[in-house]
């Protein structure tokens, strides 16, 4: 089959997401009427003044993700982070889910997860240069006691609103800002395949982070187009964008049902692996320098 690879423009990313979701959908479905549920948790003073934050994300599998822990400099080490994490597992628990999925670096506070019994899944190491990013998680399926500060009682955990969730996660970046400075804002990278009516049958989502890590959010090749090559052209193409937008590497987080092609187009670093994730499946971390 000869095809082109075009940009995408106006609504072409987001359907080509939603197509790709259909995919994992009937591959990983989630349970009928389930929906992504967020939670907000902050810790304040006397004053109403925020020293410290957490948001929760419960995704339609019962997957908890925690995307934002933040804590004003001068409350750190004061139990405050402990106290908001623990308060968000709790909630998790609540829901039914059976595992929380934390990302950090390496100036920010693996330490304290590994107190409270987060494994590692994941290290990528110069990103963003200089520093390693790491993958956590932890099982809340499985029984553990957990830590505990000496202090944990003395600050009282609520529930935020979106304005507080808002500063959050500002804080957060700009304490990221100040210790690995980004080179410059996002780079968006998408492509598609049509047929000669102009209808979508392939195509690929993602772009360049300000640290010139290069992430692959959708790739999807309608199932009469499989196993023509489009896939793999899509890829490369991608990859040559990002290369010269600035890109020194591409992180993909692919699954069993479709890492064999990865592999096959030069991804052979496999930096971690997350069993039953999603339920009965397993998810791979990847590298592919450029």
């Amino acid at each position: 089959m000869k095809f082109e690879i075009t940009p995408c423009i106006d609504d072409d990313a987001e359907f080509i997401e939603k197509k790709a979701d259909e995919v994992f959908d009937s591959i990983a479905p989630a349970e009928e009427g389930a929906e992504e549920e967020v939670y907000f948790y902050k810790v304040t003073d006397e004053d109403n003044n925020l020293l410290g934050g957490i948001i929760l994300v419960i995704d339609e599998r019962k997957t908890a993700i925690m995307c934002d822990l933040w804590v004003e400099e001068p409350f750190r080490g004061r139990g405050i982070a402990s106290a908001l994490l623990r308060e968000a597992e709790l909630k998790a628990r609540e829901l039914g889910c059976y595992l929380v999925l934390i990302g950090t670096f390496d100036f920010e506070a693996k330490p304290l997860y590994d107190k409270h019994g987060y494994e590692l899944i994941e290290k990528m190491t110069d990103y963003p240069k200089g520093h390693e990013h790491y993958f956590l998680q932890k099982r809340l399926d499985r029984p553990f006691e957990g830590y505990v500060p000496s202090n944990s009682g003395e600050y009282e955990v609520m529930p935020a609103d979106e304005e507080d969730a808002e500063f959050i996660s500002r804080k957060l970046s700009e304490y990221e800002e100040a210790c690995a400075p980004r080179e410059h804002d996002s780079i968006p990278i998408s492509k598609k395949v049509t047929e000669e009516d102009g209808r979508i049958i392939a195509g690929i989502v993602g772009g360049v982070t300000g640290w010139n890590n290069t992430e692959i959010e959708a790739l999807w090749v309608d199932e009469p187009y499989r196993g023509q090559g489009i896939g793999s052209a899509l890829l490369s193409e991608f990859e040559r964008e990002a290369k010269n937008s600035g890109a020194y590497i591409i992180s993909i987080e692919p699954y069993d049902w479709d890492v064999e092609f990865y592999k096959k187009n030069g991804f052979d670093k496999v930096t971690g692996v997350l069993k039953d994730y999603p339920k009965g499946h397993t998810m791979y971390c990847m590298d592919k320098y450029l």
